[in-house]
């Protein structure tokens, strides 16, 4: 977990600044939110801008010390990993521009088979500069730094950090699984990285709100978007019928028939599909149209009991959105924004795809930092054979680079408290009916498939469960150490032989 200190910007350490030329590290808020980025070649106006910080608390990552000239421990990294900084400047440029271009046209006409070809281009051209590198598989994937100095609207960097983020997801999760064969590799991750580039592309023709918290009204209508920009690129040949697929399907991670924040709701899905197909049946001029509807009905009467490239398109999805800035709220850190998806997972993706995220990508996004470390506490879920769904809190023991299998002690059974509108989530947890396990139970979660972490504990964010928790630790040791002094006790008090 991300260790926050108060960042002291006295006018000794604006001048530090101005002779390095750069603001060496990202600044933050108390929660962790990114007030100041780090800058290269950073000039004096921008550098003396910091001091309208200094009254609102600034907080330094205590990873970042060595950089910021702050004594500290030696930065180290997740062992296996690399370093190696993946996504230049040129190719954030490069994507940010032709996804402007779309946008663009699309408020004015509809995708042609030119732009469709030139756009499948562009993610090739990205997709082998980043697979040639050697540290591909294990280096930094710095969307968020590449991004940071290039220019683009809201919807333009939202659409090129989750096709960046796509790009990285699907060709770990193929190397994982030990996929060497080059041209399908290629043809796999380009459907997935168009599918992640388009899959908003309706709401150039929506007027989506901008406001927060989304009514129902709102909400219902935002909903609409996949349905939107499906049909954006369907009449279009050019566009793999399996990139249509993922743009219709990227907000349905889980499979059916599961709670969970899926939509659109597959029987209205496939109502309004079927009246379009009767629609336009008999319309020479959208024959191609009615072709790929009545493909899509069929794929989505098949209930797949995993679909990668949904579950990789809408927590890249996630990721994009909150690591942006929007008018209603802040960017978060890279890290905190991961802590988020972890909380909103349970009832979003399916468990492999979380696994995948966390185990292949995570903390690649996040400057090889831990998200989930030695000490912290999490929430993991686990199902009877019967159904019956139970929630554990527990500390981490302890963790490598793959995120979702750390070793843990059980601390307690927990009770959640569910908030069904707009989404279903965790609101917060029953404090008064936990239940402390005596015998703090070990699992190692990497040979153990039927736990899985649903929620990590930030100390700034529910600072009411972390202090439950940390006394049911205190409480333990304690115990521990009276069972000790009680037992060495006897020995002293034991006769002469």
């Amino acid at each position: 977990m991300a260790r926050f200190e108060p960042f002291s910007l006295t006018p000794e350490v604006i001048e530090s600044f101005r002779g390095q030329k750069q603001i060496p590290a990202h600044l933050y808020s108390k929660e962790g939110q990114i007030l100041i980025h780090r800058k290269e070649n950073a000039t004096d106006t921008e550098i003396e801008r910091l001091l309208r910080f200094a009254d609102r608390g600034i907080y330094y990552n205590v990873d970042d010390a060595d950089s910021l000239g702050i004594k500290g421990d030696k930065r180290s990294i997740p062992e296996g990993l690399s370093d190696a900084r993946l996504i230049g400047r040129e190719s954030a440029e490069e994507l940010v521009r032709e996804t402007t271009d779309i946008m663009t046209r699309l408020k004015e006409q509809a995708i042609t088979a030119d732009l469709a070809r030139r756009t499948k281009s562009t993610l090739g051209d990205v997709f082998s500069r980043f697979e040639s590198q050697p540290d591909s598989m294990i280096g930094l994937v710095n969307i968020l730094e590449s991004m940071h100095d290039v220019a683009g609207a809201y919807d333009v960097q939202l659409a090129v950090k989750r096709t960046v983020v796509s790009m990285a997801m699907k060709t770990r999760g193929m190397n994982a699984v030990g996929m060497r064969e080059r041209e399908r590799m290629s043809d796999l991750v380009n459907v997935t990285m168009l599918s992640a580039l388009f899959c908003d592309v309706g709401t150039a023709r929506m007027r989506m709100p901008t406001g927060t918290p989304l009514s129902e009204e709102e909400m219902k209508y935002v909903r609409n978007h996949p349905l939107m920009s499906y049909l954006t690129l369907a009449h279009q040949e050019e566009i793999d019928p399996r990139v249509k697929r993922n743009v219709l399907v990227h907000h349905r991670p889980m499979r059916q028939g599961l709670p969970g924040n899926n939509y659109p709701d597959i029987k209205t899905l496939l109502s309004k599909l079927g009246q379009l197909a009767e629609s336009y049946k008999g319309e020479y001029s959208k024959a191609a149209v009615v072709t790929d509807l009545n493909r899509q009905i069929a794929a989505l009467k098949n209930d797949l009991p995993y679909d990668e490239d949904a579950n990789i398109i809408a927590l890249a999805s996630e990721f994009a959105s909150l690591t942006s800035e929007a008018v209603w709220r802040p960017a978060f850190s890279a890290e905190r924004a991961v802590r988020m998806i972890i909380n909103n997972s349970y009832f979003t993706y399916a468990d492999r795809g979380i696994r995948e995220f966390l185990d292949h990508t995570a903390i690649s996004l996040c400057d090889n930092k831990k998200i989930l470390t030695e000490g912290d506490f999490a929430i993991l879920a686990s199902r009877t054979v019967e159904g019956k769904n139970y929630f554990e809190a527990c500390q981490i023991t302890q963790a490598s680079r793959f995120q979702s299998r750390p070793g843990v002690d059980r601390i307690a059974e927990i009770t959640p408290v569910l908030r069904q509108s707009p989404r279903i989530e965790f609101a917060g947890w029953q404090l008064d009916t936990i239940r402390p396990d005596k015998r703090f139970a070990h699992f190692e979660l990497a040979q153990d498939d039927t736990r899985r972490i649903v929620y990590a504990v930030d100390p700034l964010h529910d600072p009411e469960l972390f202090e439950r928790l940390t006394s049911l630790v205190a409480g333990r040791k304690r115990t521990a150490a009276d069972q000790v002094a009680a037992e060495n006790h006897r020995e002293t008090k034991k006769p002469d032989s």
